[in-house]
């Protein structure tokens, strides 16, 4: 076939079912836009951050893979330091950069600088192209891996003569198996799942921890029938938060580091812990205290090997799709001539334990305080939920309170977390949207340091507003970073401190958004929010929600809180 080299990027993009292509320009020349906007969605974003973020939103919401592209040199190092969040995620993000001409390479070209070692931590895959012939290879190689095991991000270097090229190339293909994640699904060992099965059957008290994978998998109908089988209590960290309906009597609620105490208590007295489709990482796991290493027989089912024994020795390892996988340890179960009958008192401990957590945190979610309490804000999102909506909350701080708090109506992949880079939930959030239905909403809900980070892509939310379902950002303002605040307080005054090294300056973000050509609402007091959310979220416009919080509200998390009544002073613990 004879083409040039984007001619040949194009055709392979929308034969491997890529439909979104979120990019910075430069580098390429104009005939590699011009070929990819004949069959690709191509947003145009304000910088590369974003247009990682956005993509990882919509290979999130769909398990389908998508684009972010950037220039060489420091664009490039920008947007490899942002696949951070897909790598976290499990996300079939596609990365691609334009580099310098061949011909000029290691000349020190403008902008030149070598791109590949940037992307070597958060990738999967890894090429530079220099052979012209092979170019739509590379790129369906890199799409193909990426939706495939566990999901993650690929990138492909692409030189801008090689683009720019015209000539014959090698047949451009897509394979529909690869169009979403999971292309395959692998089984776990018979024998190995009549095993998991005979150790959850003689289980007295068994828990099931749940991450993201249930979400990829789309295994909640086998979960749940898992969880009512045995009468298993079932605990998520938050990266699987909303796979299992939190209305369930079975439902416990998200452990870890930023989860609930009294779910990591429960993972931390059971006899058998089922790690469901996660890693089972030290942060999702409060620091591999949830449980103790040692202390529980431990079942750990995911379709990666390598997260096998990594944090926890396995008494059974089952590597498979959860989702199948699932089907055949439940029909292990069921042929089984005895069954144990679930732990009454274990159920009604847990409930009682649940229903203490509710009594403590109820009047500060009904708090009228001025400043706002975050409790409130977490009350009110709650409220005006609807089963559909999509939840996207930034990290540190405001995930604290996101997944103590939040309650969702829906089951499915319904809470999007990111995974620690501060900031980056608006783009996150954005490119939700694109992928979700108009019938959908989607609430992005960040702090006034995280919306700072991408805020100039207000205006490509505003520019793409009839392309994408209702966005809402609401911003937990206290002009502060909040997250490092508390180790810095001076507690012996009434009123909290101005501190130079996490305090800013008061700003009205509504204005800001207005600025921008979005929507701006202002709330300074508790009796405003439920009006101003859903006058946001009818309105026509992305729409961003500015709440006037109070500055001394400290997240209750840090491993000195096991044990003790508060984590600093007049913090308590729940």
């Amino acid at each position: 076939m004879r083409m040039s080299g984007g001619a040949a990027i194009a055709r392979t993009l929308k034969e491997c079912g890529v439909d979104f292509f979120f990019y910075v320009p430069g580098g390429m020349g104009p005939a590699f836009y011009k070929e990819l906007e004949k069959d690709v969605n191509m947003v145009l974003c304000r910088n590369e951050k974003a247009a990682c973020n956005m993509a990882d939103g919509y290979s999130r919401m769909t398990n389908r893979p998508s684009v972010c592209y950037s220039q060489h040199g420091a664009a490039a190092a920008i947007l490899a330091s942002m696949l951070y969040e897909p790598m976290f995620a499990h996300s079939p993000v596609v990365a691609l950069t334009g580099s310098v001409p061949t011909g000029v390479k290691d000349r020190w070209y403008y902008q030149e600088c070598y791109e590949m070692p940037y992307f070597e931590p958060t990738c999967k895959f890894n090429v530079d192209v220099t052979d012209f012939k092979r170019i739509g290879e590379y790129v369906r190689l890199a799409v193909q891996v990426a939706v495939s095991g566990c999901p993650g991000p690929t990138h492909v270097n692409i030189h801008t003569d090689v683009s720019d090229l015209v000539g014959e190339v090698s047949e451009i293909y897509g394979d529909r198996t690869f169009f979403k994640a999971p292309p395959f699904r692998p089984r776990a060992e018979e024998e190995r799942v009549a095993e998991a099965a005979r150790l959850l059957a003689s289980a007295e008290r068994p828990v099931i921890v749940c991450g993201s994978g249930i979400h990829i998998s789309g295994a909640y109908d086998e979960l749940r029938k898992l969880a009512e089988l045995l009468m298993i209590p079932v605990v998520t960290n938050y990266k699987g938060k909303g796979c299992f309906p939190e209305d369930h009597q079975l439902y416990v609620g998200v452990m870890g580091t930023y989860g609930m105490e009294f779910a990591n208590e429960i993972v931390r007295e059971s006899d058998v812990v089922f790690f469901l489709a996660t890693r089972a990482e030290p942060h999702m796991t409060e620091e591999r205290t949830a449980p103790e290493p040692g202390t529980s027989k431990i079942i750990h089912l995911d379709i990666d090997p390598m997260a096998i024994g990594r944090n926890y020795k396995a008494d059974v390892a089952l590597v498979g799709d959860a989702k199948l996988t699932l089907r055949d340890l439940i029909a292990a179960l069921k042929t089984m001539i005895a069954r144990p009958k679930p732990e009454q008192q274990r159920l009604q401990d847990i409930a009682r334990a649940m229903r203490e957590y509710e009594r403590i945190v109820k009047p500060m979610m009904d708090s009228d305080a001025v400043p706002i309490k975050p409790q409130r804000i977490m009350r009110e999102i709650s409220n005006i939920l609807k089963p559909t909506d999509v939840v996207v909350s930034d990290t540190g701080y405001m995930l604290c309170w996101t997944t103590r708090m939040l309650k969702l109506k829906g089951t499915g992949l319904t809470f999007l977390p990111c995974g620690g880079t501060l900031g980056s939930s608006f783009g996150l959030a954005l490119g939700a949207s694109f992928a979700a239905a108009r019938d959908q909403r989607v609430i992005n809900l960040t702090g006034d340091g995280g919306i700072a980070y991408n805020i100039g892509d207000l205006e490509t939310a505003q520019r793409y507003k009839d392309q994408h379902a209702p966005l809402v950002v609401v911003v937990n303002n206290n002009s502060s970073l909040a997250q490092p605040r508390p180790k810095l307080e001076d507690w012996t005054k009434k009123e909290a401190p101005w501190i130079p090294h996490c305090d800013f300056s008061e700003l009205d973000y509504a204005r800001i958004a207005e600025a921008f050509g979005c929507y701006g609402i202002r709330v300074e007091r508790p009796g405003e929010l439920e009006d101003a959310l859903r006058n946001a979220l009818d309105s026509d416009k992305p729409t961003v929600v500015d709440v006037v919080t109070d500055k001394r509200e400290y997240a209750p998390l840090g491993l000195d809180r096991r044990g003790k009544g508060e984590v600093y002073p007049s913090v308590p613990i729940y």
